[in-house]
C-alpha cells in the first residue's frame, strides 16, 4: 500500500459524519477491540475528526479492565499491578500478614 492515499473531500465529511455521531459512539465503542478502536480513531484523526477519535476511546475505555490500554477508571485498592512492556496487566496481590 502506498504511503498516503487520497480520499475525495465528499467521502471523507460523510466517513466523519457517520461515525462522529453519540448514538453510535455509545452503542458501538464498548463492543470494539483495543485494536479496531485505535484502527478507528487514527483514521478519524487523519480526516481531522480529532474530538470524534477522542469520544470514540472514551467511550470504549470506560468498559475496558484495568488491564486493558484504554481503561480509564480506578485501579481497585486489592489490585497489585506488573509492567508487562508497555501495557499494564494485573498480577495476583501479594498475600496480608495479619
Amino acid at each position: 500500500m502506498a504511503d498516503t492515499v487520497s480520499v475525495p473531500a465528499d467521502v471523507a465529511q460523510a466517513f466523519i459524519d457517520a461515525w462522529s455521531s453519540p448514538v453510535i459512539t455509545s452503542d458501538v465503542a464498548a463492543s470494539l477491540r483495543c485494536a479496531e478502536i485505535d484502527t478507528l480513531t487514527d483514521l478519524l484523526r487523519a480526516l481531522g475528526a480529532e474530538q470524534a477519535a477522542d469520544e470514540w476511546t472514551d467511550a470504549h475505555g470506560v468498559d475496558d479492565e484495568p488491564h486493558e490500554r484504554h481503561f480509564q477508571g480506578t485501579v481497585p485498592a486489592d489490585a497489585s499491578l506488573a509492567a508487562d512492556g508497555m501495557r499494564w496487566s494485573p498480577a495476583p496481590a501479594a498475600p496480608q500478614e495479619g
